[in-house]
């Protein structure tokens, strides 16, 4: 016999996907990935989902490298900012959770750069053009207020 799955009256029915994204700063600015497999471009941080029985640095190191091309040349062992978003209308789900861990890392070369559908281009944001981005990510919404370029000094 099958069990029902079990329900609190205390907490709703909640799931949440891990994603790990790199912060890698210069002069203030962060780096962004140009996204182009949404129906309208977006703006995000590099890196992706963490996979079952992956480190969060070799989730970077993957992400990064399969999206962007690039290598990462270090990853800092805590993250700077973490936040949780609930995602609508994505990856064929009404809504989902998703947990964002944020990392300091340090990319050995920009210039190396190979576009793929999940990466048509790079740019550096200023805290103030974050803000003021209509194309962010919506999980990205949340990191334009958490980012502070004080943090990288």
């Amino acid at each position: 016999m099958e069990k029902a799955p079990q329900q609190s009256p205390h907490f709703p029915d909640a799931f949440y996907r891990v994603a790990v994204k790199g912060l890698h700063v210069e002069n203030g600015k962060v780096l962004m990935s140009h996204d182009a497999v949404h129906a309208t471009p977006v703006w995000e941080l590099p890196g992706g989902g963490l996979d079952f029985g992956e480190s969060i640095e070799e989730t970077l190191r993957r992400e990064i490298k399969e999206e962007m091309g690039l290598e990462v040349a270090s990853v800092a062992e805590k993250p700077t900012y973490l936040w949780t978003n609930r995602n609508e209308a994505a990856r064929g789900m009404e809504w989902f959770h998703v947990f964002i861990l944020a990392y300091r890392i340090e990319i050995k070369s920009i210039e190396n750069l190979v576009p793929t559908p999940e990466c048509q281009g790079v740019k550096f944001f200023s805290k103030e053009e974050l803000e003021q981005a209509d194309d962010l990510n919506q999980q990205m919404r949340p990191f334009a207020k958490l980012f502070n370029p004080a943090d990288f000094a």
